[in-house]
C-alpha cells in the first residue's frame, strides 16, 4: 500500500471514530429520555398480616403460648413472633409521703385604693419634740412607703454607729445585687469600695437605691436579714401599720407594693431618726459630695433651701404610693414633722407640706381638724381649720 493511500486510511478511521463517539452520545441520550418519559411507578405488593395464636415447644417441656405474626405478599413470606416477657411476681407499690406542709403567716394587706378627687391621701403635722398632734387625716391608713422605707435602714445604721459597732470610715464593697437595683441609682459598680458614711447621705439624702443595698448588706450581712431587723425595730417603736418586705421601697414584681406603713408610723420613725444629729446636718444640704467630689448629688426635697428651717427628712415615689414626703423644721425652739402620703404630684405635696408648717408655726399647740373647700361651701381653694381637741388629748405615742 502507497504511503498516499496509508494517510487517506487513517483519515477516514479518524473521522469515522468521531462520528460514531457523536453519535452514540446523542442516541443514548435520548433513549434514556425516552425511557424516563415512559417509566411507570408500580404499586407495592400488597401486605396483609394475619395473626394467629400458636403453642410452642420450649426446651425442657414447658409449653408456652406466643404470638405468631405472618406478613404474606406476593414475592416472599416472613415470620415474626413475639414473644412476652416472663411473668413476674407483682410487688406493692409503695406510697410515697408527702412532705409535710410548712404553715407560714401570711399578712394580708387591706386593698390599698387611693380615695378620688383627693389631693393627698393621709397626712399629719405635729410637735417633732413632744409628738403632739397638730393637724391629721387618716393618719393609720396604710399606704405604700416607697423610698420612706429607707429611714428605717437609716435608723439601723444611726444605731450601729452609736453603739461603735461600724464608722462612717468603714469601706463597703458594692456587691453585684447593689450594682443592678433599679430606680433612682447613683450608678455603683460592682467591685467598687466607698466609705459608709457616703453611702448613707447618698441613700438619705438623693434616695439612691443602689447604695440603700450596699448599706442594708453591710449592716446584717444581707438583704433579707436587713429587712427582719427592719420589722423587729417597727414593732419595737410600735409601728402597727408598717410591714417592710424591701429595703428601698421598690415594688415587687407585677408592680406590688411590698412596703406599707402610715402616717402616723412614719412620723414616730422620723422623730427617732432626728434624734441623731448627723442626719439632719446631711439632709439640709441642698447637694452632697460624691466620688472625693467628682459629682454633687441633689437633695430630692425640695423644700430644703425653699422655706425657712426645713433641715430634712425624705421623699418617696412609685406609681402606686404617688408622692410621699416627711418634712421636718425647726424655727428656734419650736420643732415641726409633716408628713403628706399619696399625693398627686410633686407638686402638691410640697406646697401641702409647706402650708401646714407655716400654719403650724403661726399658731398654739392644738391639735386641729381640717375640712376642704367643697366641706365648707365651695367658697376658696384652701383649708378650713378649726380647733378640736385640747394638746394633751392626743400625740403620736
Amino acid at each position: 500500500m502507497s504511503r498516499g493511500i496509508k494517510t487517506w486510511w487513517w483519515m477516514g478511521v479518524a473521522i469515522g471514530g468521531i462520528l460514531v463517539f457523536l453519535l452514540d452520545g446523542t442516541v443514548g441520550q435520548s433513549f434514556a429520555h425516552k425511557v424516563k418519559e415512559k417509566k411507570v411507578v408500580r404499586p407495592l405488593p400488597r401486605i396483609e398480616k394475619k395473626e394467629a395464636p400458636q403453642v410452642i415447644q420450649r426446651k425442657g417441656g414447658e409449653n408456652r403460648r406466643v404470638r405468631v405474626s405472618v406478613l404474606r405478599s406476593s414475592d416472599s413470606r416472613w415470620y415474626r413472633i413475639h414473644v412476652p416477657p416472663p411473668a413476674t411476681r407483682r410487688r406493692p407499690v409503695r406510697q410515697r409521703k408527702r412532705p409535710t406542709p410548712i404553715v407560714r403567716e401570711i399578712v394580708q394587706f387591706p386593698a390599698i385604693v387611693p380615695e378620688p378627687g383627693k389631693d393627698f391621701q393621709s397626712m399629719l403635722l405635729a410637735d417633732a419634740d413632744t409628738g403632739q398632734l397638730l393637724l391629721a387625716e387618716n393618719i393609720n391608713k396604710q399606704w405604700p412607703t416607697a423610698s420612706l422605707a429607707k429611714m428605717m435602714v437609716g435608723l439601723l445604721a444611726m444605731e450601729d454607729l452609736e453603739r461603735g459597732r461600724i464608722s462612717l470610715q468603714t469601706p463597703v464593697v458594692i456587691s453585684s445585687r447593689a450594682s443592678h437595683a433599679r430606680g433612682r441609682t447613683i450608678h455603683l459598680r460592682s467591685g467598687e469600695v466607698f466609705p459608709l458614711g457616703e453611702l448613707l447621705q447618698a441613700m438619705l439624702v438623693t434616695s439612691a437605691n443602689d447604695a440603700t443595698v450596699a448599706v442594708a448588706e453591710h449592716l446584717r450581712g444581707s438583704v433579707e436579714a436587713c429587712v427582719a431587723a427592719m420589722n423587729e425595730k417597727a414593732r419595737a417603736l410600735g409601728m402597727r401599720q408598717t410591714r417592710y418586705r424591701t429595703v428601698n421601697g421598690m415594688p415587687l414584681p407585677g408592680g406590688v407594693a411590698g412596703d406599707v406603713s402610715s402616717a402616723r408610723d412614719s412620723a414616730v420613725l422620723g422623730m427617732e431618726l432626728i434624734r441623731y444629729h448627723r442626719v439632719l446636718r446631711w439632709t439640709s444640704l441642698d447637694h452632697i459630695p460624691f466620688r472625693d467630689g467628682m459629682a454633687m448629688l441633689p437633695n430630692t426635697n425640695h423644700l430644703v433651701g425653699r422655706v425657712d428651717g426645713v433641715n430634712g427628712l425624705k421623699t418617696g415615689f412609685t406609681v402606686k404610693a404617688r408622692y410621699n414626703l416627711v418634712a421636718t423644721a425647726q424655727r428656734g425652739e419650736k420643732s415641726l414633722i409633716v408628713v403628706v402620703l399619696g399625693g398627686r404630684n410633686s407638686r402638691i405635696r410640697f406646697n401641702a407640706a409647706e402650708e401646714f408648717l407655716e400654719w403650724g408655726f403661726s399658731h398654739d399647740e392644738r391639735r386641729t381638724e381640717f375640712i376642704r373647700s367643697d366641706e365648707s361651701g365651695g367658697q376658696d381653694d384652701s383649708f378650713r381649720r378649726r380647733p378640736a381637741t385640747a394638746a394633751g388629748d392626743e400625740s403620736l405615742f
